[in-house]
């Protein structure tokens, strides 16, 4: 036994030395968000809520407004600084030519400064449809042209910056209907 050790020892001790277990190496480790929409048929969701990004108001009042691309306009001095706008953006699924009609329950909302009373108007409300429709309270129709039945929608308008007005980050929200005939 001890001949068959020295003649065939030192390869099976390299093997083993290889084969030894080693000291874990110090490993990062990261995470990421996953997300789904699921919408089913005759409903529809919310993807992105209406941002105007960030603005520096004037001394004077202004505005910004928001077409449903997402392409903004400024009066008043009042400028966007950051280019991160996005219109609201809504996803429904009904059936190849099904009428839908949407609608809002106002023509203009208060966004209210976190800890805060200041307030700014939205209003002139926007529908992204080639060309743009404003909505009114009244529903706007329309008729779902992919063959699938998915469709999407955004939402934009105009926000009245007064002069001076206080920094901070200004919410509210608006009501959308959807009624699928």
């Amino acid at each position: 036994m001890l001949s068959i050790f020295r003649k065939f020892g030192l390869p099976y001790a390299a093997i083993g030395y290889f084969c030894a277990p080693v000291a874990a190496l110090a490993q990062d480790a990261d995470s990421a968000d996953a997300q789904a929409f699921l919408v089913t048929p005759l409903s529809f969701v919310k993807q992105t809520d209406l941002d105007f990004g960030q603005i520096i108001p004037a001394n004077t009042n202004g505005t910004v407004t928001m077409d449903s691309t997402g392409a903004v306009t400024t009066t008043g001095g009042v400028v966007q600084v950051d280019g991160t706008q996005i219109p609201a953006r809504f996803w429904g699924y009904g059936t190849f030519n099904q009428t839908v009609l949407i609608n809002i329950d106002a023509n203009t909302y208060l966004l209210t400064r976190e800890g805060g009373t200041q307030t700014m108007l939205l209003d002139r409300m926007t529908i992204g449809s080639a060309p743009p429709i404003r909505i009114r309270t009244s529903p706007r129709r329309f008729r779902i042209a992919n063959p699938d039945g998915y469709f999407s929608f955004t939402i934009a308008g105009r926000l009245q910056v007064g002069a001076n007005q206080a920094p901070g980050v200004y919410k509210g929200e608006f009501a959308v209907t959807l009624e699928y005939e």
